[in-house]
């Protein structure tokens, strides 16, 4: 376990709210005709964020990305078909979870079970950034559960990727459940060492500007993907 407590600025200083961020649209949702390779997206504003005009976000996709053809769930959709063929595809945004994650069993339970009866053959964890500031290393049973709920086909592939925003204390402890467990690490924390992975000049409110731009998003896909 990393010893290290550094905390991004970019991640304190993010005022997009963990809560309503879908406004009563459903946790999780489907895209494709049943058929093809199976892939799950568990994660949070980054991977689906519904409308929220208070923040200037008036649509519904990975936050920022500039379309949702250019978030990175759909960017490495696009990619796996390229490589796989058909792909069908469940985005979870449990973003529910992350705020309270100390009831895991009741959350997921009530209200991601269509997530964990899809059964992915690929798996992609890319979610922490709302969980509580200093929750890290002591919400890792937690957060290993949840990890095994969405990985409910036992011969699944897993990817468990580390923060867009660098958080050494949740970082170092996602990377041991990993090592742990066998699961595929996947980093992304130094994206955020270039500016233009991020929206920053593209949205007025600050929370929102610092999610990936369309450029971040690419990357994010393109580090999933070469681990599928």
């Amino acid at each position: 376990m990393q010893n290290n407590s550094y905390i991004s600025k970019n991640e304190l200083e993010n005022n997009v709210a963990a809560k309503n961020q879908l406004n009563g649209n459903p946790n999780v949702t489907f895209e494709g005709d049943g058929s093809g390779l199976r892939v799950i997206f568990v994660g949070n504003s980054i991977t689906r964020h519904g409308y929220k005009a208070d923040i200037g976000w008036f649509v519904d996709w990975g936050m920022a990305a500039s379309s949702k053809e250019k978030d990175y769930v759909h960017r490495a959709i696009a990619m796996l078909e390229e490589k796989y063929g058909k792909i069908y595809a469940c985005i979870s945004q449990a973003s529910t979870w992350e705020i309270d994650y100390e009831n895991t069993d009741t959350v997921l339970n009530e209200k991601y079970w269509q997530a964990r009866d899809f059964k992915a053959d690929v798996v992609v964890i890319r979610i922490g950034e709302n969980m509580r500031k200093g929750s890290a290393p002591d919400c890792k049973p937690e957060f290993a559960k949840m990890i095994e709920f969405f990985a409910s086909n036992e011969k699944a592939k897993v990817i468990v990727t580390d923060s867009f925003w660098r958080n050494d204390p949740r970082d170092g402890m996602i990377k041991e459940i990993c090592e742990e467990k066998g699961y595929t690490f996947c980093q992304l924390h130094d994206l955020e060492e270039d500016e233009a992975n991020m929206a920053i000049g593209l949205f007025e409110h600050k929370g929102v500007a610092r999610h990936p731009s369309d450029l971040g998003m690419e990357r994010i896909a393109e580090r999933i993907v070469d681990l599928i």
